[in-house]
């Protein structure tokens, strides 16, 4: 899968987890700092709304309204390449990381990412189909059950010996799939059963309900 493409899967991952994002708990986040800056309970991630010099106006999943500051040392990101402000459009999905007011609903942004709407509405429609994510709650010989991340159906992940299994930047095997672990998965679907090309396991404490970690699917 291109590197764009996994920018926006890695950004729709993180639009179907619960609660504030949470970046590169794995230290996956490819050196550039931003795991730090969407440490836990530091970002905020909607759809924008609005833009103006200094800030944006973004909405989140759950209908709240914030203010995304930002100023001349903030990092704006897309496809993991440098932009500036006027590369980001109502209606794309922002992601920032920073000091979060949540009383104020402010952001004092350190790092941007941001992802076309276009972008979005694709890798959305081809959830469950091209990649999917989710909890492990069931493995049967080379079957993997899920709870899928963004909807919570269950959804069967078939493997097989050309399936890539990787964990942080470790190669791993279907024997360290544990039931409880979060994992992402990219491949194609047949008729019931998703074939997974590439599967990734999140470490312990970085799933729903924790946070979102850093990892992006594939290598």
């Amino acid at each position: 899968m291109k590197r764009t493409a996994r920018w926006v899967i890695l950004g729709l991952w993180m639009m179907v987890m619960v609660g504030p994002v949470c970046l590169a708990q794995e230290g996956d986040d490819g050196g550039d700092g931003m795991g730090r800056a969407f440490g836990r309970g530091n970002g905020v991630r909607g759809t924008v709304t609005a833009a103006a010099p200094g800030s944006f106006t973004i909405r989140t999943d759950e209908g709240e309204t914030y203010q995304v500051l930002y100023s001349a040392n903030s990092h704006l990101m897309k496809d993991r390449q440098p932009i500036t402000a006027a590369d980001v459009h109502v209606g794309d999905m922002l992601m920032a990381g920073g000091v979060v007011d949540a009383k104020a609903k402010t952001v004092g942004a350190v790092f941007l990412v941001d992802i076309d709407a276009s972008q979005v509405r694709q890798a959305k429609a081809e959830f469950g189909k091209t990649w999917v994510m989710g909890k492990v709650t069931a493995i049967h010989e080379l079957k993997i059950t899920i709870e899928r991340a963004n909807d919570k159906q269950t959804q069967t992940l078939a493997v097989d010996e050309n399936t890539s299994f990787r964990k942080r930047r470790e190669d791993v095997t279907l024997a360290d799939v544990k039931v409880g672990d979060f994992i992402s998965a990219q491949g194609a679907l047949h008729a019931d059963t998703f074939l997974a090309t590439t599967l990734r396991i999140m470490t312990p404490g970085s799933g729903p309900g924790t946070g979102v970690p850093g990892a992006r699917p594939g290598r």
